[in-house]
């Protein structure tokens, strides 16, 4: 190629280092545009939240109380859309109990106290640490919560912890609270709480 001025030179010369200059503009927005397609995708993946019946059955401080659920198929209640609030007991608070005293509740014979004791602990509906706090503190420090089975437990304070109380005037303390469920909430338990 022949330039005959220095003219053309200065114009060949300028489309070329402009078509360079935007060569990587090109790659810049198409990459901005996969980032916002990447990031879109990333933002639409959503966590999948376990049932109750999977966190008892998964969490190794569970195993007693899994066992109790399975021996009377709350395990399947706790597989139900619920949703339920359940003050889980502890392999910890199980092991409070006098001795033998589970493995005869275990027996067919005793299946309904067992039954009796478990809906002792679970109630209706939603009810996380923030919400009995407020009960508790409108209800002059203490508040009747309505088991599944129609049997209530008292909420109260002591400190700044939260205390259920049976009707044999046993005390628990609430140590984890809000673990979250897709069908309910758990609150773990110290102790067993007696509906008699």
């Amino acid at each position: 190629m022949h330039f005959k001025t220095p003219f053309n030179l200065f114009i060949v010369s300028g489309l070329l280092f402009f078509s360079a200059c935007t060569t990587p503009n090109k790659d810049a927005s198409k990459s901005k545009k996969d980032q916002r397609i990447a990031q879109a995708n990333v933002l639409t993946v959503k966590k999948r939240v376990p049932t109750l019946s999977e966190v008892i059955s998964t969490d190794v401080g569970f195993t007693k109380l899994y066992d109790m659920a399975k021996t009377t198929e709350h395990i399947n209640m706790f597989e139900k859309k619920g949703p339920y609030t359940v003050f889980a007991l502890t392999n910890g608070a199980l092991d409070r109990l006098p001795p033998k005293m589970l493995e005869n509740l275990k027996k067919p014979e005793n299946q309904e106290e067992l039954k009796a004791i478990l809906n002792y602990h679970i109630i209706p509906g939603l009810i996380n640490k923030q919400d009995m706090l407020k009960a508790i503190k409108e209800y002059d420090g203490s508040v009747k919560l309505k088991t599944i089975g129609g049997v209530r437990l008292t909420a109260t304070m002591k400190g700044d912890r939260i205390y259920l109380i049976d009707q044999k005037g046993n005390a628990g303390r609430l140590m984890v609270n809000d673990i979250e469920a897709s069908n309910g909430i758990i609150h773990t338990i110290e102790s067993v709480m007696m509906p008699n």
